[in-house]
């Protein structure tokens, strides 16, 4: 087992063998110039040897300056503007790796070929069957939700569902299903209620004010045009006139229409409260005859009646109540999306997961969501290709990757394979030198 210091020592070294490589190759170099210098060791060998160191050093120091130039400035004359390579370099460099990562690693055929490969929408799946990533999936599809609900009272949504409630409403057959209603209504317990609901509506008409100036408008229309005939048809009504009391035409006409509506009013009293009274059985009967009329698909009244439906779908204004009805419901929705735990987000809770579990069984289904998921993909890659090479260049730009890191990042990949290639270079260059020597040596 390995001491603790070796593993520092180890790195170290890592980070220094062609300073360590150089060094050896000088300080041998220096020892044999000395010896020799001093007369010792004159044996052809030590000759070889000396010539080898000498070649170890030059071979060093060249690749010492080679390794050193790409990174950094080495100031000497006339050499200095061919070093800090990298960093000079950069624009070229920067150009490069984006072309190719753009048209090579990355390029649409490249991206196809891999996807191809992949099923997309088992991986989607897997993803969706983690809860932490269902959770968020389904605040998504909530917030998403509750930005469509924002817009279901808008005017359009409004005008929109007020023209499609017209359009049913006008097509639809009131008469049949009038008539059994009122058929069922009548022929079991709930005459009471047709006649109380009748006797309701007749006394708010005749207690609308409405109701009461129109009566006399028309009368008054009615009386002058009768007058209009003859001079016996005037006298009548003169003489009728004198009887009522008012200062005019039209306030006599009031005070009439007031006194026949206030009978009419008193009639209706009596008629709820005896069931008996002949002109309520008589009410009755045309009710009934009037159901069955309805029932059968009476032309003529299925016409009339086909004729008030235009005409009240044309006086009535529904854009109010529509509107109104939209807002109530977007409110409530509203409520219930912002509810974590309302009966909304559990019922989208609840489709959320059937739907996972229909796709997870059902194979075809699966494809057609993978096959989408790759043409989406592909149509993106094709659409904006040019967003690789551009995310490329700014992350190598000098804001993003100052020159300093640059350089930093490049040395920590591949400075110990740089430390290599100094210790090769002194190898070499010694190993040749003492090649050479021992030519020259058998030579001479």
């Amino acid at each position: 087992m390995s001491s603790p210091s070796a593993a520092p020592l180890a790195d170290w070294l890592a980070r220094h063998r062609g300073g360590v490589s150089l060094s050896l190759a000088a300080g041998s170099l220096l020892a044999l110039e000395t010896v020799h210098a001093a007369g010792w060791l004159t044996h052809p060998a030590w000759q070889i040897a000396r010539h080898a160191a000498e070649g170890a050093t030059v071979g060093g120091l060249a690749d010492w300056f080679a390794v050193s130039a790409l990174f950094h400035r080495i100031p000497i004359p006339w050499l200095s503007r061919h070093t800090n390579i990298v960093v000079n370099s950069r624009a070229r460099i920067t150009a490069g790796i984006v072309e190719m990562v753009q048209t090579q690693w990355l390029s649409p055929a490249a991206i196809r070929e891999r996807l191809a490969s992949v099923q997309l929408a088992d991986a989607l799946l897997a993803l969706l069957n983690q809860p932490r990533h269902r959770q968020r999936a389904l605040r998504i599809a909530r917030r998403l939700a509750l930005r469509l609900t924002e817009q279901l009272d808008s005017p359009a949504l409004a005008g929109f569902i007020d023209t499609q409630l017209r359009a049913r409403l006008a097509d639809a057959d009131w008469a049949q299903p009038l008539g059994r209603l009122l058929a069922h209504a009548l022929e079991h317990d709930g005459r009471a209620a047709v006649w109380e609901t009748l006797v309701r509506l007749l006394d708010q008409a005749l207690a609308s004010q409405s109701v009461r100036e129109s009566t006399a408008r028309l009368a008054l229309e009615a009386l002058r045009d009768y007058e209009e005939d003859n001079w016996w048809r005037k006298a009548k009504t003169w003489l009728g006139k004198t009887q009522l009391q008012g200062d005019n035409d039209e306030e006599k006409l009031d005070l009439l229409t007031a006194r026949i509506v206030g009978w009419l009013r008193e009639e209706l009293t009596r008629l709820r409260a005896e069931p008996e009274h002949p002109l309520r059985q008589r009410l009755e009967q045309l009710l009934t005859r009037l159901a069955e009329r309805l029932r059968a698909g009476d032309p003529a009244l299925t016409a009339a009646l086909a004729a008030s439906q235009r005409q009240w779908l044309h006086s009535l204004d529904t854009t109010p109540l529509v509107a109104s009805l939209l807002f109530s419901v977007r409110s409530g929705v509203q409520r219930q999306w912002r509810a974590r735990h309302s009966e909304l987000n559990t019922l989208l809770a609840n489709l959320i997961d059937d739907a996972l579990v229909s796709l997870a069984a059902d194979a075809a289904l699966r494809d057609k969501l993978d096959g989408w998921c790759k043409q989406v993909i592909h149509h993106f890659v094709e659409q904006n290709h040019a967003l690789i090479g551009d995310t490329v260049r700014l992350s190598l730009s000098p804001e993003r990757l100052p020159d300093a890191q640059l350089v930093a990042q490049i040395e920590s990949r591949v400075g110990e394979e740089l430390q290599w290639i100094r210790v090769n270079g002194a190898l070499v260059g010694g190993v040749a030198a003492g090649l050479i020597a021992a030519l020259r040596l058998l030579l001479s």
